[in-house]
């Protein structure tokens, strides 16, 4: 699937596409011959493994969460060639003029459309989007954004119901709270609440209801949520906590371990051997 992109030290081509890799916050001004990308090889890797073991096309409606510079827009357009891609994401910027060059080259004004100053947690407005720009369910949602836990879950919640089933639900960087230097003092989310609570309420909702998430599969920079056949209500509201059954609180008694009888008549017999032979 990715098997066209070219990579150096710190460029990467795709379709006659350039991105430029970057490894931490610069700003997107003045560029006009590549996008900067927060992808690096290793997480194209992760993705070519997903794609190909499981069979993922066509793809025909994508929703991206997080645009950045708007090369993840491109490096999936090219990648998955959907009949209709939107992006938004809460920066209040416009499309780069390298983006409106890729779109104009490529004749894409009808099938790509971006969405500056969006909330990704505003379910009114991320339902707004979908009903104005979808025809049909979704396919793919890419979340990308914040990677913080209220708003990646109220994005989960608004989105994930729209979903076709088998269409798939992507949270990336999940895993940033185990990270070298994340946990220090001085991060900005230092004390923001991990995407990892997500990811593990996901799989609490799994083992509860088998028809509502048919499959998560985790990788190093990502995670996949597979939608499964339940029909959910238009009319209400969609609360993943709804979905997860468990246990009462209650103390957990640690059993300590013995065992079984036959092991121990075998180590009886064995030392009484053992006893004799000396």
């Amino acid at each position: 699937m990715f098997e066209r992109m070219t990579w150096s030290a710190d460029r990467a081509d795709f379709h006659g596409v350039s991105f430029q890799i970057e490894s931490g916050a610069a700003s997107t001004s003045g560029q006009d011959d590549h996008f900067k990308f927060y992808k690096t090889r290793e997480l194209v890797d992760q993705y070519q493994l997903h794609f190909a073991r499981h069979d993922r096309l066509p793809v025909t409606n994508v929703f991206e969460l997080g645009i950045y510079d708007g090369g993840s827009t491109a490096f999936w357009v090219e990648a998955l060639k959907p009949a209709k891609h939107v992006a938004i994401d809460f920066q209040a910027r416009r499309d780069s003029p390298y983006f409106d060059q890729w779109v104009a080259s490529r004749g894409l004004a009808d099938r790509v459309s971006t969405y500056w100053r969006t909330n990704q947690a505003d379910h009114t407005e991320l339902r707004r989007i979908v009903r104005a720009e979808m025809d049909g369910p979704l396919d793919l949602v890419i979340d990308d954004a914040s990677h913080l836990y209220a708003p990646s879950k109220a994005s989960f919640e608004t989105l994930f119901p729209l979903l076709r089933p088998g269409g798939s639900y992507i949270l990336e960087d999940w895993a940033w709270d185990h990270w070298r230097g994340f946990s220090d003092a001085d991060h900005p989310w230092a004390h923001e609440r991990r995407l990892t609570d997500l990811v593990v309420e996901i799989i609490e909702a799994a083992g509860t209801a088998h028809d509502l998430i048919a499959r998560v599969e985790v990788f190093n920079g990502f995670v996949v949520v597979e939608r499964g056949p339940l029909v959910l209500s238009a009319a209400s509201r969609f609360r993943l906590d709804d979905h997860i059954r468990r246990r009462p609180a209650r103390e957990i008694r640690e059993t300590p371990y013995r065992p079984p009888s036959w092991l121990r008549r075998w180590v009886r017999w064995w030392r009484r051997a053992i006893g004799q032979g000396a």
